[in-house]
């Protein structure tokens, strides 16, 4: 079906048409030459001949299309992760599979016409240790980011990084006379800049709180610029600007906002969306609109820009917390009223008054515990709903050893439901298990025994 309905849907979906494995991303990253590639390469159009020698097919076809809408991306100073372009190819017109997106870009990288940056370093060889590291894992190629390669820049590039300087630091550039003076330039006011992001990014990595990968983005770039070389700083500082723009802004915003307080709420936001709502949505009862605000808490706990919206993730989050701290008060209630019932029941049981009180206390023990309104919100609803459900065997156990204690060996217990078991529709099957249960009885009493009906 889906052989079908895929070239329909979307209309380049037959330009990656092809199911890439494991050992066709080894091949890439460790042959010596492209004659030792796998036979996906060549099924997808990836490799032409040039004079008797294959070489990547980067003029035409998904290659092609990769590398323009990276160098689309950059151009506006705005990062191309693996992240993006996995997102982006998946949607319309293309369709296309990760692990083929994936092929398409370490294909443009050793090609030599891509350089990525993982983890604060430049890769720009496709064999290298470093790049099968990095492309070998899905999470660590969704993070890498990716610019054209170009070995030396111009005045242009000098004079597109002093337009972008004054973007993100509201400043002009004092000096764009050479590379090394405009990568000067840049990394001084980044430097200025960098510690403030690694706090705001550890503040949201050590909280569990989403946005931190744009963060973490944002500082590989700078670690690049600031250990690179002077070009590479200038295209890395040009094709990223954006990001660390934003970056710069989102980290004086978290600082300013996730002050104590408000972390303590993010911390009972995430409890009552992981902890509570789960065993809230499978209450039968459930209040109009809660389900809703679930739904509401959910989403802005996994947006970017969440510390934008904390008082309607706090609204949510003291709506559910309210609906379950009621319903754990009631289930408290409920128990502690069974339990205190027993506790009378026991008491009123003939020969209670005569044990002793040690012999008391170790009867109505569980009884007595249970039989408390006040209970820590530790307690789960479940558990106290199973104990108030248990009450009736409980309180039957503490009578059968309090007539054990008191009559010894005589005392017999006998089942009342056994006689009963199928149910009763006719005068007739009553009488039957009535006479059956009284025949037990006399046959006990006869004996020398003192029933115990249970």
């Amino acid at each position: 079906i889906l052989s079908q309905a895929l070239p329909e849907v979307f209309d380049r979906f037959e330009e990656a048409a092809a199911r890439v494995k494991k050992q066709d991303l080894e091949a890439l990253m460790t042959t010596d030459n492209l004659r030792g590639l796998t036979q996906v390469f060549t099924d997808l159009s990836l490799v032409r001949d040039q004079g008797g020698q294959p070489v990547f097919n980067t003029e035409e076809g998904p290659l092609a299309e990769v590398l323009a809408r990276i160098e689309n991306r950059t151009s506006y100073g705005e990062v191309a992760t693996g992240r993006f372009l996995a997102d982006e190819f998946a949607k319309q017109p293309f369709g296309w599979d990760f692990d083929v997106v994936r092929i398409f870009v370490v294909s443009l990288l050793r090609a030599g016409k891509l350089e990525a940056t993982s983890q604060s370093q430049v890769i720009d060889s496709a064999v290298s240790l470093e790049a099968r590291n990095t492309f070998g894992n899905n999470n660590l190629f969704r993070q890498a980011s990716f610019r054209p390669r170009k070995d030396e820049t111009t005045m242009e590039d000098w004079a597109d990084a002093a337009q972008a300087f004054e973007s993100v630091f509201g400043k002009q550039m004092s000096d764009i006379s050479s590379s090394a003076a405009v990568a000067g330039n840049i990394r001084e006011a980044l430097g200025a800049m960098e510690p403030a992001i690694e706090e705001a990014h550890a503040l949201l990595r050590d909280h569990g709180l989403p946005g931190s990968e744009i963060l973490r983005t944002a500082i590989d770039q700078m670690r690049v610029i600031r250990g690179g070389k002077a070009d590479n700083a200038v295209q890395t500082f040009n094709a990223s600007h954006k990001e660390l723009k934003e970056a710069i802004k989102r980290s004086k915003e978290l600082t300013q906002v996730l002050t104590e307080p408000r972390l303590e709420d993010g911390r009972r936001a995430r409890k009552a969306l992981n902890e509570l709502w789960p065993f809230l949505g499978g209450e039968p009862d459930l209040a109009d609109g809660l389900e809703d605000q679930a739904s509401k808490l959910a989403d802005l706990m996994q947006k970017e820009t969440f510390f934008k919206d904390l008082a309607a993730i706090d609204q949510h989050a003291r709506a559910l917390e309210e609906d379950y701290r009621e319903r754990h008060r009631a289930a408290a209630a409920a128990r502690a009223e069974a339990y205190q019932a027993a506790v009378e029941q026991l008491h009123s049981t003939p020969g209670w008054p005569d044990l002793e009180e040690g012999q008391q206390q170790q009867l109505q023990g569980s009884l007595a515990a249970l039989a408390k309104v006040e209970v820590p919100e530790s307690v789960a609803i479940p558990q106290m709903r199973s104990d108030k459900d248990a009450c009736t065997g409980r309180l039957s156990s503490a009578i059968q050893k309090l007539h054990e204690i008191v009559d010894g060996n005589r005392i017999e217990p006998v089942a009342a439901s056994s006689y009963f078991a199928g149910g009763i529709e006719t005068e007739e099957q009553l009488e039957q298990a009535l006479g059956g249960l009284r025949d037990r009885c006399l046959e006990l009493i006869a004996a020398g025994k003192k029933v115990l009906v249970q």
